[in-house]
């Protein structure tokens, strides 16, 4: 009788801890990050890295004190101020025209390339 209460409780605990678990698959998606709006010098959307700063900095190259970048490529569904996003990202390819021209009339921030990104 022991038996068949403790195979219960595993199994119930089994289930439970899978039902609980989010579509988050960090391996897809490793970066969080948080839609800021359009840049002001270049129109393009900007946003501020919430999770994995450290392996952006990996990816492109130490940054001067922010986490904010100018995220070309980002999907037109996500282009909203303050939406929290998941996203995968590699810097851009100078010669396929992945970085654009700014005015420098304001902050300048790195440019990522945004492979694929989903709402939070």
């Amino acid at each position: 009788m022991k038996i068949k209460i403790i195979i219960g409780l595993l199994f119930i605990g089994l289930i439970s801890s899978y039902s609980c678990q989010k579509e988050y698959n960090p391996s897809e998606y490793p970066f969080k990050a948080e839609v800021m709006g359009a840049n002001l010098d270049c129109g393009i959307y900007q946003i501020r890295i919430t999770e994995g700063h450290d392996k952006v900095e990996s990816i492109l190259g130490k940054s001067i004190g922010t986490n904010i970048f100018i995220a070309n490529n980002l999907p037109a569904e996500l282009k909203i101020a303050g939406l929290k996003i998941l996203l995968d990202l590699r810097k851009p390819i100078p010669e396929n025209n992945e970085i654009g021209i700014c005015t420098a009339m304001g902050p300048s921030y790195p440019w990522i390339f945004v492979i694929r990104g989903k709402k939070e």
